[in-house]
């Protein structure tokens, strides 16, 4: 029997108009059989974080509700990604400039680690461009492996980084509009 699950993911664009793709990918995403959306929060912009870039990110994260397994939520991932124009080079090593990035980060409280799939996604605790706009949406969900909140751990990141334990993650709040 099939159940719906609440899913969270996250929206990057690093090229083009961020907020445009953003909002037109979310609004097709909610066009996929199978899939409801659910809150949205503001865009962020922010410097690339691990990979080195000129072109700031339009970041989000939004919620949905599904009936797909795990993997077809991907699979659906990657088709609307290719839509708005994503290229991956496989050749290259480390991130990529990109114009649409989708991410599965929490898929229910599933947690599992495949070469098709991890979750949660990996490094979220160290992403403000995750955890900021996460907890905008959805500042009580648990974290499936620590049992932490959203809010926690936003504020366990800006301590790390506060405390010099990690890199500074440039981030400005923005707007739809």
């Amino acid at each position: 029997m099939q159940y719906e699950v609440k899913a969270i993911i996250g929206l990057g664009s690093n090229l083009g108009n961020g907020r445009t793709i953003l909002q037109e990918a979310w609004e097709y995403l909610g066009t996929v059989p199978g899939i409801r959306l659910g809150g949205l929060s503001r865009p962020y912009m922010t410097a690339p974080v691990g990979m080195i870039s000129r072109h700031w990110f339009t970041n989000a994260v939004g919620s949905v509700y599904t009936f797909l397994e795990a993997g077809d939520l991907l699979q659906s991932l990657l088709v609307i990604e290719a839509r708005f124009g994503r290229t991956r080079d496989n050749l290259s090593f480390g991130y990529q400039d990109r114009s649409l990035d989708l991410d599965l980060l929490y898929y229910g409280d599933v947690a599992t680690d495949s070469p098709e799939l991890t979750l949660p996604h990996p490094r979220i605790a160290d992403r403000l461009f995750v955890l900021a706009p996460l907890g905008e949406v959805e500042p009580e969900f648990r974290d499936v492996l620590s049992g932490k909140t959203i809010t926690e751990m936003v504020e366990e990141l800006q301590s790390r980084i506060m405390s010099g334990h990690l890199k500074n993650q440039e981030i400005i709040v923005g707007s739809w509009d």
